[in-house]
């Protein structure tokens, strides 16, 4: 298994907060929130990691020169969206691989609970009540039956939260979903998410992980770092 994170976004609705830096170098008790994805990684016995940049890539650079971080650029990407950065990460799929993006703020006993979930593709969930800007699903049984942001709130089970465990049987088949909406249909501005609808579409079990009350923030605007600050400080010890 690999661990990819993706990086390569600019973040411009928080850019008031980040001083030109990518969202991913915000910080949490003082550690920056991609560093804390590095480290959940390794924890779960993870060797390979991947991270996409694009913005501000000298930065992550500068910051991973000498670790064992595999670090790929795309290019392109402030004219493209998170299934062409993974795209870019394509080689190193194949064996099964943990997503996550670079912006979220996870207890890492989610990461260690999500390893033994059953299912080829498993995607952490957050049941809640939906908001239109929220990765929607709707579940039947264990089942993601829907996954989009476009669904009906009142309809969603609730959100996506970025994490996901796709292994060495399911890989291929995202792999080929991706291929098919990049190369062949153009489509560089979809979500990763489109290619497991794909899969969903195509009879492949996709299943839910409930994360509980444990925390998952993806810091996309200025309360949402505030909001992971402070839970951060109400934490003995943080996360």
């Amino acid at each position: 298994m690999t661990g990819v994170i993706l990086a390569a976004g600019k973040g411009r609705r928080i850019a008031e907060l980040t001083g030109g830096l990518p969202k991913g170098f915000l910080t949490i008790g003082g550690k920056s929130l991609v560093n804390r994805q590095v480290e959940s990684l390794r924890k779960i016995g993870i060797g390979k990691i991947v991270m996409v940049i694009g913005y501000r890539s000298d930065l992550f650079e500068k910051e991973y020169n000498g670790s064992e971080v595999i670090l790929l650029k795309n290019p392109f990407y402030e004219r493209s969206n998170v299934l062409a950065s993974l795209w870019f990460a394509r080689d190193y799929l194949t064996n099964g691989f943990y997503f996550m993006h670079a912006d979220t703020y996870f207890d890492h006993a989610i990461l260690e609970d999500l390893t033994r979930a059953p299912g080829s593709i498993v995607l952490c969930v957050n049941k809640k009540p939906s908001i239109p800007e929220d990765m929607k699903v709707r579940v039947e049984g264990n089942r993601i039956v829907e996954i989009n942001k476009e669904m009906a709130c009142e309809t969603a089970h609730g959100e996506f939260t970025g994490l996901a465990k796709i292994d060495a049987v399911a890989a291929p088949g995202i792999i080929n979903n991706i291929r098919d909406r990049i190369e062949y249909r153009g489509r560089c501005d979809d979500f990763f998410e489109t290619a497991l609808q794909d899969a969903i579409d195509q009879g492949i079990e996709v299943r839910q992980f409930d994360i509980g009350e444990r925390l998952s923030i993806e810091i996309d605007f200025p309360e949402d770092y505030a909001h992971a600050q402070e839970l951060y400080a109400k934490r003995a010890g943080g996360a």
